[in-house]
């Protein structure tokens, strides 16, 4: 198995492409960015943290080993929950009365 060489520190270039291209990615870790920018799992977890800080990325879920980032999209607002517009969905079978309810009510209005 290969040794990763990864590094400890930005340099320019990886500073530069961090600020370019993670805020653009649709998920975000920092496994993801560990891998793409070749830089050590602790800078990756503090560079995300300092682009939510600023944020050019947002915060979708935090477990004790792995937090989860999107990118900011110009129509999300912090007020609105999570997960998008709830719609209630109209039952379906017409709403119409069952064959025993509609005997049980026959047999009443006969009587």
């Amino acid at each position: 198995r290969d040794k990763l060489n990864n590094l400890v520190l930005f340099d320019k270039n990886t500073y530069d492409k961090l600020y370019k291209e993670v805020p653009t990615y649709k998920l975000i870790t920092p496994s993801i960015v560990s891998e793409r920018l070749k830089v050590r799992g602790s800078l990756a977890r503090r560079a995300l943290s300092e682009l939510a800080g600023k944020g050019l990325i947002r915060q979708v879920s935090a477990h004790r080993s792995q937090i989860i980032y999107t990118r900011v999209t110009k129509d999300t607002d912090d007020d609105q929950p999570e997960g998008g517009v709830v719609v209630e969905k109209p039952k379906k079978g017409g709403g119409g009365k069952s064959k025993s309810k509609k005997k049980a009510d026959d047999d009443a209005e006969a009587e």
